[in-house]
């Protein structure tokens, strides 16, 4: 921990390459490893990092789309990431594009620092997903060893009832793995969301990483590129093909936030 009343919670600010799980999870286990050799407790990625947000994609046929699920527990890639969090010792909240026979949701799971589900959560307000992910329903919040978790995923941040779920079932901080919108109007909401319901929340995005206090303030706030400059990063600029990683389009980053406990 980062001392014994803070945990230092990191955020990987990484654009996705859409559908490929294997150059993501590649960028995402250097950052993690990064974060953790800076002491972070606790390693939040984007929404569905793994397969690059790939349902924004509506000419992927249905069938390969549903290939790039996986398993919670059991799948290929959410195994790596299991066993990434038992060895660096960390917590990881994750976002997962998640198969459960023939059903689909958009998922963030969270993986203890012993490589074990500690529970997942079912994004709630789909919007264009919901011709292929079925939402989520429930308001749960996770115990952990430096105090109980709640995560929301995107647009379940525009109802208040699900905050105020996660809070009334326990949670002490809220995660929020994202990719839609950034930036200062969105700080807002934020801020207002964290005063209203009395809790920091973590907000991670491909182009952002933000931290709202309880009282309304902001704690944090790194964001990659100008939205005012030509070059800077806009919506439809979150993803980035493989030959451009690496270069000026293919901004990311590792921030962390020693988060107040108890």
């Amino acid at each position: 921990m980062g001392s014994s009343s803070t945990v230092r919670v990191a955020g990987i600010v990484l654009k996705w390459i859409r559908g490929d799980k294997q150059q993501n999870y590649d960028r995402f286990e250097a950052m993690a490893r990064q974060a953790a050799a800076e002491g972070a407790d606790l390693i939040c990625s984007t929404e569905c990092f793994l397969d690059g947000y790939a349902i924004k994609d509506k000419s992927i046929p249905a069938d390969r789309y549903y290939a790039m699920g996986e398993k919670i527990p059991g799948g290929e890639y959410y195994n790596k990431l299991a066993n990434l969090a038992k060895e660096l010792g960390v917590f990881l909240a994750a976002g997962i594009h998640e198969i459960d026979g023939p059903t689909q949701y958009n998922a963030a799971v969270l993986i203890d620092c012993q490589g074990q589900l500690a529970g997942k959560y079912h994004k709630h307000k789909l919007g264009h997903e919901d011709m292929r992910h079925t939402p989520g329903n429930d308001y749960p919040s996770f115990a952990t060893s430096f105090g109980t978790v709640g995560m929301m995923i995107c647009a379940d941040r525009s109802r208040p009832v699900l905050l105020q779920g996660l809070c009334d079932n326990g949670a002490d901080v809220i995660i929020c793995l994202s990719g839609g919108a950034f930036g200062p109007s969105n700080d807002s909401h934020m801020q207002n969301k964290a005063q209203v319901h009395g809790r920091y929340i973590v907000f991670v995005h491909p182009a952002q990483f933000l931290v709202t206090a309880p009282d309304g303030s902001i704690s944090k706030n790194h964001m990659l590129g100008d939205l005012s400059l030509p070059k800077g990063i806009r919506y439809d600029q979150l993803s980035v093909l493989p030959d451009e990683i690496g270069t000026d389009i293919d901004r990311s980053g590792v921030f962390s936030f020693d988060l107040p406990m108890g």
